[in-house]
């Protein structure tokens, strides 16, 4: 019997109207807090084809994973307005773990040789750098590569140009990436950039969507710690765009790759703070490509380049000898043949009759 303070509980209508709203609840509910979840940028994963170039490196061994840690100097020789016409690169591969070893690595090489205090001696194949043993606990595999310098220059993370007494260095490593902007949940995703800082190797997060993403892109570059002389002038700044220098003469500089600066984040709404964390996350992955312009074998090895940008003066290439010429003309040639066939014939005469 239904009582009088009861009476809606059986109401049909009322009834078969919560129902529906709680089916439709149940159905939906997974699927919208799924897709609140998005995956941020990779900072491993590389935002152009190069570098590394090549195509990176691979390693091709029998049930044996080496740790190989890279260390790359590459030397670029400039004319006196800036322009490369020469690059090397000597890369040492410090491998661990007992076993064969098979290792290419990538590059438009001419030529290739072992460098001093080099455990082996490196082969080159069409466009690699190859290395091939047996490793007994540790090697150190070190190879000059001397590089063709148009495709190696494309690569490089500065250009230097030089006119009416100003060298403007300019930052050649922007790229522009397709990202989302959202709103999201702070506290988590300020936790992941504060172990982001403190990380020395980055991993991959996510952040908890509050509001429907939006497509959007952003252009990125590596920072580099530019230092060394220009003429007289010293120079050591992070260089993210151009620098005008008033200054002429011989460059010397130094060129490494550096982590982007972690400013402050707790103040940013949650739609800053996601770009601010996409932003750094591509950054680092950007900084990765230019600290290693050879690849490694090791996709799990550290990496760091070091460029060194040098004035130089082009070789002149070697004139072609010219031919000598014995100031005989051709009737005296071979006046001169024939009487030889004749002294060659009187001599076997002479030795047949002996």
């Amino acid at each position: 019997m239904q009582g009088p303070d009861l009476r809606h509980d059986h109401d049909p209508p009322r009834l078969r109207i919560l129902l529906a709203a709680g089916a439709t609840a149940l159905a939906v509910t997974p699927l919208a807090v799924a897709a609140q979840y998005s995956p941020l940028p990779s900072p491993a994963a590389p935002l152009s084809n190069v570098p590394p170039l090549g195509g990176g490196a691979s390693s091709s061994t029998e049930r044996v994973h080496h740790r190989v840690d890279a260390v790359t100097t590459v030397r670029v020789a400039i004319n006196r307005h800036g322009a490369p016409f020469a690059v090397t690169a000597t890369q040492s591969l410090d491998v661990q773990v007992i076993g064969d070893y098979f290792f290419t690595i990538g590059a438009p090489v001419a030529t290739v040789e072992a460098a001093p205090g080099s455990d082996s001696t490196p082969g080159l194949r069409t466009a690699s750098i190859v290395w091939a043993g047996f490793n007994p606990g540790r090697r150190r595999l070190t190879a000059r590569a001397t590089l063709e310098p148009a495709r190696a220059s494309a690569a490089l993370p500065l250009r230097v140009e030089v006119s009416s007494g100003v060298t403007t260095l300019v930052n050649e490593t922007a790229v522009t990436v397709g990202t989302i902007v959202a709103d999201v949940e702070r506290a988590p995703l300020l936790r992941y950039y504060d172990a982001l800082r403190a990380a020395k190797t980055p991993v991959a997060g996510a952040a908890f969507l509050t509001s429907d993403p939006q497509r959007t892109t952003v252009t990125v570059r590596a920072p580099l710690q530019v230092s060394g002389t220009i003429g007289a002038r010293r120079i050591s700044r992070v260089l993210t765009g151009r620098l005008a220098v008033p200054a002429a003469g011989v460059v010397r500089l130094t060129v490494r790759p550096v982590r982007p600066a972690f400013r402050p984040a707790a103040a940013l709404s949650g739609r800053a703070l996601l770009a601010r964390v996409t932003t750094t996350l591509l950054t680092l992955a950007r900084v990765r490509q230019y600290q290693s312009f050879l690849g490694n074998p090791d996709p799990a090895g550290a990496n760091a380049t070091t460029y060194r940008y040098v004035t130089a003066r082009r070789p002149r290439p070697l004139a072609a000898a010219e031919p000598v010429s014995s100031g005989r003309d051709w009737a005296r040639t071979m006046a001169i043949v024939a009487g030889a066939v004749i002294a060659v014939g009187a001599a076997g005469v002479a030795w047949s009759r002996s």
